[in-house]
């Protein structure tokens, strides 16, 4: 059971999986190239701790979810496999046919509401109160070099978990969304409409008044995880997280509103979003290879930091994949690949290739399929908001397994009959594949031969 970014890093380290930069490295794209580089490496690379970023105190952690082992070891299992499992385990006991109330469902199952987090009087994230709050003192990064050019610095917290709640403290929501500094003590967060924290900002902005916001840097690694995925509407991610880590999260109150923030983060940033003058955030560079374009987002005022005596400061580069931010998103699809069969009973699996995952794109594989069953899932596929703005589904027999994407491809290019298998839709610029054909004469190999070669394959002198 992993408590904060202090347990993981020393669990990176004991299993070979970390790489320590003592040399020192600018936080003005320096870093954010290198870690691409090391992100770009057979099966994600290592996990990066730079010791002296902008000569800080405060090393910086990059790259820790970046691999299918990595993973594993953030959620401690074995396989990622087992969290389908145990995901499956959850939902067969509930009655649900749609999203409708499917968060509240599950956070009120006895598996997940015994791991509702725990408030306690204090921890290591309030060891120290800066005397001053000054977020330029701190080693955020820049990614790209037009980051933040409209107005303020090029600097972002980018695996920040933001916590916010409603006016009276209920519905509490914990995302990732990207933080720019625009000064010592203000922020632009860009959060988009209908996300949790949009909405508990619109409900303050109707009533005038500022709202409390805390942004968490570690924690126990489940949180960041949970924090970042797309959970049903209602499921909260510190109750998920508990569940992930198989115990609940301390955590300690917030000095200025009815937030609760981990005990074990490394730093907790403090402050309010206002109601009005909203900032510029942007340009910034993203997961699509372009620049998201500049545009006017919450601003937020910074009343107060506190941190460990020694805190490490987690960061996410983003960018054209292969990117950690991808590799975080496996943890999801598991979690998928146990829900969404109870949505669509004919589906079987899901692969989130990395390449496509931040397009909401999948390959899809399907039991008992026929044409138009095919074009009925997908409908029902683009009605989840999880796919409603997929720019590609592709759909395949059961007898593939999604994750072969080479047993994907032939499908795609060699199965499908392109004039009656593209499933369009023109007005939200959506497209699938039906590659569920089966070829009627597929080539089959001799077994007398396959179980002959078997047992001479030593004799051969092949490896």
């Amino acid at each position: 059971m992993l408590s904060s970014l202090h347990d993981f890093i020393d669990q990176l380290t004991h299993q070979g999986q970390l790489c320590q930069v003592e040399a020192p490295v600018s936080t003005s794209l320096e870093l954010a190239a290198i870690v691409r580089k090391i992100s770009s490496y057979p099966k994600g690379g290592p996990a990066v701790l730079f010791r002296q970023p902008d000569e800080s105190p405060f090393p910086v952690a990059a790259n820790l979810f970046g691999s299918r082992r990595r993973m594993r070891m953030a959620l401690g299992v074995d396989r990622l496999a087992d969290l389908t499992a145990a995901f499956s385990s959850v939902l067969h006991g509930l009655s649900f046919h749609d999203l409708a109330g499917l968060g509240d469902l599950l956070s009120n199952h006895p598996d997940l509401s015994c791991c509702k987090p725990t408030l306690i009087a204090d921890g290591p994230c309030r060891q120290v109160t800066e005397p001053w709050p000054d977020l330029l003192q701190l080693p955020f990064h820049q990614n790209w070099p037009d980051d933040g050019s409209a107005a303020g610095t090029g600097r972002y917290i980018t695996l920040g978990q933001v916590v916010t709640a409603n006016p009276d403290g209920s519905d509490a929501n914990c995302g990732i969304y990207r933080c720019q500094i625009h000064d010592s003590h203000t922020l632009a967060i860009r959060w988009r409409a209908g996300s949790g924290a949009g909405r508990h900002h619109q409900q303050f902005i109707r009533q005038g008044e500022r709202m409390p916001v805390a942004i968490v840097l570690g924690g126990p690694p489940a949180l960041t995880l949970a924090a970042a995925w797309p959970l049903p509407d209602g499921l909260d991610e510190f109750t998920l997280a508990g569940w992930l880590r198989g115990a609940s999260i301390p955590t300690v109150i917030s000095s200025h509103g009815p937030l609760q923030v981990p005990a074990e983060a490394e730093l907790v940033i403090e402050g309010f979003a206002e109601p009005d003058n909203p900032l510029v955030e942007g340009p910034f560079g993203n997961h699509t290879g372009r620049y998201d374009p500049a545009g006017p987002t919450a601003r937020i005022t910074v009343s107060r930091i506190t941190r460990r005596n020694a805190p490490i400061i987690p960061a996410t580069v983003v960018g054209p994949p292969p990117q950690e931010d991808c590799w975080m998103m496996l943890g999801w699809e598991r979690l998928l690949a146990a829900l969404l069969p109870r949505l669509i009973p004919n589906l079987c699996d899901i692969c989130l290739p990395l390449s496509w995952v931040f397009r909401n794109s999948a390959v899809i594989s399907l039991n008992n399929h026929s044409p138009q069953l095919v074009r009925q899932t997908v409908k029902e596929l683009w009605q989840l908001p999880w796919f409603r703005k997929a720019r590609l589904l592709v759909l395949v027999d059961a007898n593939i397994s999604p994750q072969n994407m080479q047993q994907v491809a032939w499908r795609v290019v060699n199965e499908t009959n392109w004039l009656d298998d593209l499933i369009k839709d023109d007005a939200g610029g959506r497209l699938a594949v039906d590659a569920t054909r089966l070829t009627v004469e597929e080539l089959l190999p001799d077994a007398a031969t396959t179980q002959l070669i078997e047992q001479r394959w030593k004799e051969y002198g092949l490896p």
